[in-house]
């Protein structure tokens, strides 16, 4: 079963949270294997990725997704009351609307008070989930770490300094526990619902990213991922927290390991570009052929340039917006596809030339996502030409099998 972000006025991008679950039990009706030979769920999910929800773990508003960017005026509340360097300080983070979990309360707080005061437990998607599976309120250090509500720089806990500034009760806040630490069994409920043995257990998902990393091996500082799919993304693995304006700070899946992290609209502007301008093409034809043969030729190189904010910037307190440059009367439409290849990359390209500034980095480049075939991974060697790119399949799910084997493991100590 598929599920669909909603768009609407005022920068908004929601998702039913019942949709996503209502995909998870359905897609486990499909697979081959007996659901009662299952013996462990892991999972992970993307973020920020903020739910309210009440006593029962039942979601009292849709999601609010890392692509919403409704609460710029909250950020600008968070920075002219703590002042946007204390609040990094802090968090590793600027309080961007859509970055931080943070901003999207306080616009609950602001404008569905009852919704606020009727709030059980502020999580992410992890939260949810974890909640609906165990009946086990929790947070992984990873998904509270892109909060901006939470120690990232000292590695802490719920800043106290920040919840009490915002009047955000830390007790609407879930434990936080580290990831591969803590495992729930299933319930009697949802094993009725889906065909699952009761009380397999359950490990707390994290990030979807965070379990990347680990799944490509990346374990040490300098170790870098490239996540190429509907947006682009670069993780590179620190150990230290570094500040800068250029990229956010997270924890990794790894005790005392951070993440320098960026990202930008990837595949979601490829895709754009191919339903607006080779309508002409279906999916297959324009993904295998076209675009293949035009990474496979080298993309022209043209005055054009593409800004790729389709769906604004979350590493920004300013709001932007995508758009071509340079364009003349002899453009054509492979002139603008070139450009977005080369405009979805030059933020990770920045990141990672900052990132040189404060870590050592190694010579691999791990890429994995979608949008890894043998063409974009030719484009990508041309960019990234100091590194040696490997490609990496099913990245997330080497992961979350890695962190789960690994929570068991601690379990049976």
């Amino acid at each position: 079963m598929e599920y669909y972000y909603t768009v609407t006025s005022n920068d908004r991008v929601e998702l039913k949270v019942d949709d996503v679950f209502n995909a998870f039990t359905t897609g486990l009706q499909k697979l081959k294997t007996p659901l009662q030979k299952m013996d462990l769920i892991s999972f992970c999910t993307f973020s920020p990725s903020l739910v309210a929800m009440d006593r029962d773990g039942e979601a009292l508003h849709p999601l609010i997704t890392h692509l919403d960017r409704r609460s710029r005026k909250q950020t600008r509340q968070v920075i002219n009351t703590m002042g946007k360097d204390e609040f990094r300080s802090i968090t590793g983070v600027f309080p961007f609307a859509g970055g931080v979990s943070l901003t999207s309360i306080l616009w609950i707080k602001e404008n569905l008070l009852e919704t606020f005061k009727s709030t059980y437990r502020f999580g992410h998607l992890n939260t949810y989930l974890f909640k609906r599976l165990t009946n086990i309120w929790a947070i992984d250090s990873v998904n509270a770490s892109m909060t901006g509500m939470y120690e990232t720089t000292s590695w802490g806990s719920w800043s106290k300094i920040i919840c009490s500034t915002f009047g955000i009760p830390v007790e609407k806040l879930p434990d936080i526990h580290e990831n591969a630490t803590l495992v729930g069994g299933l319930t009697e409920n949802i094993s009725k619902m889906t065909g699952l043995k009761q009380g397999i257990p359950v490990v707390l998902g994290t990030n979807d990213i965070a379990a990347s990393q680990v799944g490509v091996g990346n374990l040490r500082a300098g170790d870098a991922l490239n996540v190429t799919g509907s947006n682009e993304m670069i993780s590179i693995l620190s150990d230290k927290p570094v500040l800068s304006e250029r990229f956010y700070l997270r924890n990794s899946a790894l005790k005392g390991i951070w993440q320098i992290f960026a990202i930008t609209a990837g595949g979601l502007s490829i895709d754009w570009f191919r339903k607006e301008f080779y309508r002409e093409m279906d999916i297959d034809e324009f993904y295998s052929v076209h675009l293949s043969k035009l990474i496979k030729q080298g993309p022209p190189k043209t005055t054009v340039g593409f800004q790729p904010y389709l769906a604004g910037d979350r590493q920004s307190l300013r709001k932007k917006r995508g758009g071509f440059t340079g364009l003349t009367l002899e453009t054509k439409r492979d002139d603008l596809l070139a450009a977005i290849l080369y405009g979805i990359h030059e933020p990770i390209l920045k990141t990672i030339e900052e990132a040189e500034k404060y870590i050592s980095l190694g010579q691999g480049l791990k890429v994995t996502g979608g949008l890894a075939n043998a063409a974009m991974l030719e484009f990508k060697k041309r960019l990234f030409a100091r590194f040696s790119l490997s490609e990496v399949d099913n990245a997330t799910s080497h992961g979350n099998c890695a962190l789960a084997l690994k929570a068991l493991e601690g379990r049976s100590h």
